[in-house]
């Protein structure tokens, strides 16, 4: 699954993934700081397990943690957001 798609996965269906158009149309080509500058945690969290980067996952840990006043370090951000990586086959835009 290509990034784009990722970030813009809200859940599962048995073996295709549910991906919400308009979150996708609105964070196409956006970065893991932009996601971050736009409030959007989920979509940085899924950037960041997607990627694989300690770094963008501490982004997110430190940008949702100033902003909510909690403590979560970086390894509890992908459980947090509920972001996993999973092998599908299908895909679907709703």
């Amino acid at each position: 699954m290509e990034l784009d798609k990722f970030i813009s996965t809200i859940g599962y269906d048995g073996n295709s993934a549910i991906i919400d158009k308009a979150r996708f149309s609105k964070n196409k080509g956006k970065s893991v700081f932009d996601l971050i500058k736009i409030g959007a945690f989920r979509s940085a969290a899924s950037y960041a397990v997607y990627t694989g980067s300690d770094e963008d996952l501490q982004a997110v840990a430190d940008a949702y943690n100033s902003l909510s006043g909690s403590h979560y370090k970086k390894e509890q951000i992908p459980r947090l957001f509920g972001v996993s990586k999973a092998e599908v086959k299908k895909q679907l835009m709703l």
